[in-house]
C-alpha cells in the first residue's frame, strides 16, 4: 500500500493524497448508480447513501486523525500540521477495517429489525444497493490506479529521466552539499546508516509545518545508527539583494530553532539539482536510504513520527 503514501498531487499550499482522489471519483461515480438503482424509492436511497457515506467518513476520518492518537504531542505542539498529516498506509488500513466492522453492524441491525416508511426494507432491500455503489466505485476507482501505474512505469521506462533521476530500489547518488555553516557534506560521509533526506524550503507551508516533527524525531533518533538531513530548495528561496540565500535560510533555522543539519542545494548549469536527481519536484519530499545505499522510500508530502520511526526500524 505504498502508492497511499507516495503518490501526491500539489496544487499550491495543499499536498492532495492521489489514492483518495481516485477513491473519491468511483465514490461519486458508485453515487451515480446507486440514484439509478433506487429511484423508486426514495427512503431506501436515503438509508443506503447514509450507511455508504458513514463508511467513508469512518476511513477518511482515521486515515486523517491517525497521527493525533499515535504522536499527539507533534500535533498538539505544532497544531498547523494536523491539516497536512495523515495515517498513511496504517491509517487507511486501519480506516478500512472500522468500516467494514460498521457495515456489519448495520447490516445485523437491518436483519434483526427491519425498517421503513409504507413498507419494511429488509436486509436483501438495502444490500442491493450498497453492493451495487461499492462493485461499481471499485471498478472506477481500480481502473484509475490501474491507470495510473501504466502510465507511471513509462515514466520510469523513460530514457531521458532514468539517466539522472532516482527511484525506489537504485542505489543512492552521492552529492556533496553546503551546509548553512558553510562545511561541505558528502553523502558518501554516511556510509554504513539510515539517511533520511527531507526536501523543502522556507515558502512551502507543508513544509514549515513538518519540521518540528522532523526536529522531535532527530532529538530521540538514534545517532549512530540513523542522520537525517534537511535539504533546503535554495534556488528557489527568495530573498532581498542585501541577503544571500545562506544567511537568510541559517536565520530560519535558528528562529525555527531546528537542530538537524541543513544543507543548501544549489543548482548548478552542469548538473541537475539534487532535488532533480532524487525525483523530489514537489515540496516537501522525504527519501529513506538504507545503510546499505539502497533507496528504500520517496514519500511527498508531509511526514509524521509514526511513519519515520517504521521506515528506520525495518
Amino acid at each position: 500500500m505504498d502508492f497511499f503514501t507516495t503518490s501526491q498531487i500539489n496544487l499550491g499550499p495543499l499536498v492532495l493524497n492521489t489514492a483518495l482522489l481516485y477513491i473519491l471519483i468511483g465514490f461519486g461515480v458508485g453515487s451515480i448508480f446507486l440514484i439509478l438503482v433506487t429511484k423508486a424509492d426514495k427512503n431506501l436511497r436515503k438509508i443506503s447513501s447514509d450507511i455508504i457515506t458513514n463508511f467513508f467518513l469512518i476511513v477518511i476520518l482515521t486515515w486523517k486523525l491517525l497521527p493525533l492518537f499515535m504522536a499527539p504531542i507533534d500535533i498538539i505542539s505544532n497544531p498547523i500540521s494536523i491539516f497536512y498529516a495523515s495515517g498513511g498506509s496504517v491509517g487507511i488500513g486501519l480506516g478500512v477495517g472500522l468500516g467494514i466492522i460498521y457495515l456489519g453492524l448495520k447490516m445485523f441491525l437491518f436483519w434483526k429489525h427491519p425498517v421503513g416508511t409504507g413498507r419494511d426494507l429488509s436486509l436483501r432491500d438495502i444490500l442491493k444497493p450498497i453492493i451495487v455503489f461499492f462493485i461499481v466505485a471499485g471498478i472506477v476507482s481500480s481502473t484509475l490506479f490501474f491507470i495510473s501505474g501504466i502510465a507511471r512505469s513509462r515514466d520510469n521506462n523513460d530514457k531521458d529521466v532514468r539517466s539522472y533521476v532516482s527511484t525506489v530500489g537504485n542505489a543512492a547518488p552521492n552529492f556533496e552539499l553546503m551546509d548553512i555553516d558553510g562545511q561541505n557534506i558528502s553523502l558518501n560521509d554516511f556510509k554504513g546508516k539510515w539517511v533520511i533526506l527531507n526536501f523543502w524550503a522556507t515558502w512551502c507551508p507543508p513544509c514549515r509545518a513538518e519540521l518540528p516533527t522532523l526536529n522531535r524525531f532527530y532529538e530521540g533518533m538514534d545517532k549512530d545508527k540513523v542522520v537525517l538531513l534537511g535539504i533546503n530548495a535554495a534556488g528557489t528561496e527568495k530573498t532581498d539583494e542585501k541577503t544571500d540565500v545562506r544567511s537568510y535560510v541559517s536565520t530560519f533555522v535558528t528562529n525555527e530553532g531546528i537542530d538537524f543539519p541543513i544543507l543548501l542545494d544549489f543548482c548548478k548549469n552542469t548538473e541537475p539539482c539534487v532535488s532533480t536527481i532524487y525525483g523530489a519536484g514537489n515540496l516537501p519530499t522525504t527519501v529513506v536510504i538504507s545503510p546499505e545505499g539502497i533507496i528504500t522510500q520517496i514519500k511527498t508530502g508531509v511526514v509524521d513520527t509514526f511513519w519515520l520511526r517504521s521506515v528506520v526500524n525495518q
